[in-house]
């Protein structure tokens, strides 16, 4: 028989004793039972609180970070009751970033996020000998990246979402758009997993694509600089790969490219949005969602060590303003294909 049965069942009358005070102590038997079960059944519903950390080493990553605290708020989350973020809310890069996942270690958050593949490998360096799971949106190559070994069966404390092996596909779009295009300038820092792997993919279908790539090693600001101020003779297009160094510089290298009439290819929509001609890649508020849904099963209790990896959609996009600005015309066979189409400045 539960407590609020015996509670209820306890009847004054049946005690003949006569006196108020029995009657009373009764009474005050009831009244705690009940405030038992109330305080029981108030435990019982009271929900987890989780504490998530966010990170991301660029300004685009602050796009997939949104994605993911949006995506987590509406499968019911309240920001603050049942969830907190904790984040910089700002790119974090150097001693910066490791100083704010130590803390994140530290306080023992219940979840990581991470954006972009520096940021990932820096996660799996101040985590991996904890049972803190990362969930990142995105990593380039997580394997190349060298934080794991199979994708399907991640095995350690991270997995999340993954960029697709698409630059071959990218490089094909863009010779539809300029398919007399012999020489392509491609700057890439070499000291990034992301565009090492994106480059090797290039390398692979260059051949087939009949077509030469101009590598421009761009390891920091200053190299980036001197590559758009002594752009090679003859070069047909230039090629920025999945790389937080080289992207943060999009504007200075969508200015060079209509300056000098080249058309360029952006690993992501934001690209295009600045200015680039054309782009075939995430949409960094669409992958910050993708991995919500991932992280929401972590927190509701799947081993993240068992959580397959999963591959973000790509998206075609062309800036119809800039192809005006350097006099290429876009056939409407590519123009068709296009998620993203800007048509005015």
């Amino acid at each position: 028989m539960s407590i609020l049965s015996i509670a209820t069942n306890i009847n004054c009358n049946s005690v003949n004793y006569g006196s108020g005070w029995v009657m009373s102590k009764i009474m005050r038997l009831k009244i705690f039972a009940i405030f038992l079960i109330v305080l029981l059944v108030g435990c019982g519903d009271k929900k987890k609180s989780y504490t998530v950390g966010l990170v991301t080493n660029n300004p685009n990553g602050l796009r997939n970070i949104q994605g993911f605290k949006d995506g987590l708020l509406d499968m019911g989350y309240v920001e603050g009751d049942d969830l907190i973020f904790i984040s910089e809310q700002k790119p974090l890069t150097g001693l910066a970033l490791q100083k704010q996942l130590d803390r994140f270690v530290k306080q023992k958050v219940d979840l990581i996020f991470t954006a972009g593949t520096p940021t990932g490998v820096a996660a799996y360096r101040a985590t991996r000998h904890t049972s803190i799971p990362v969930i990142f949106g995105v990593v380039a190559d997580p394997i190349r990246a060298g934080i794991m070994t199979d994708l399907t069966n991640p095995a350690g404390n991270m997995s999340g979402v993954r960029i697709s092996n698409n630059q071959a596909l990218r490089l094909d779009i863009m010779k539809q758009l300029v398919p007399n295009a012999k020489r392509v300038l491609v700057l890439f820092n070499p000291n990034d997993s992301a565009p090492m792997s994106a480059l090797a993919q290039l390398q692979a279908s260059a051949n087939a694509l009949k077509v030469e790539l101009i590598l421009a090693e761009c390891p920091n600001n200053n190299s980036i600089s001197k590559t758009l101020n002594n752009i090679p003779p003859s070069t047909d297009m230039i090629f920025i790969l999945p790389d937080s160094l080289v992207n943060k510089r999009i504007t200075d290298i969508v200015r060079t490219s209509i300056d000098e009439k080249l058309p360029l290819s952006g690993p992501t929509n934001l690209q295009v949005e600045k200015g680039a001609l054309m782009a075939y890649g995430i949409i960094h508020y669409k992958a910050g969602q993708q991995a919500a849904r991932m992280a929401n099963q972590v927190l509701k209790g799947v081993n993240v060590a068992q959580l397959p990896v999963e591959t973000a959609e790509s998206y075609l996009g062309i800036n119809l303003v800039t192809a005006n600005a350097i006099g290429l015309e876009v056939p409407d066979s590519v123009l068709h294909q296009a998620k993203l189409v800007i048509r005015s400045p």
